[in-house]
């Protein structure tokens, strides 16, 4: 296996877990979440599992990076709606005028 090989199979495993872990914090109710931030979640989770065969058994060469790329993409917008979602749910400070 090369080592261009070896660093995007890392790289989809490192994409997998950051994803398992924004769903952990989904599913703990950790963040607040909305239904786009859950529409995004699933259409992620959707790719991963359409894409995990062609990911861990590819039919040729440069097959994982643009599978990586659309998964980096996908979780990306997920994690940046949770975070608009949970900015969006805070209070405002309380600051007193200056």
């Amino acid at each position: 296996m090369e080592s261009d090989e070896t660093e995007m199979r890392e790289t989809v495993r490192e994409l997998a877990e950051a994803l398992e872990t924004m769903l952990n914090l989904i599913r703990a109710d950790a963040l607040p979440t909305t239904p786009e931030a859950h529409g995004l979640m699933h259409k992620a989770m959707a790719f991963l599992d359409e894409a995990s065969h062609r990911i861990t058994a590819p039919d040729g060469p440069g097959e994982i990076l643009p599978l990586a790329a659309a998964l980096n993409r996908l979780i990306l917008s997920g994690r940046e709606q949770i975070i608009d979602d949970a900015i969006a749910a805070s209070p405002v400070p309380d600051h007193p005028d200056m």
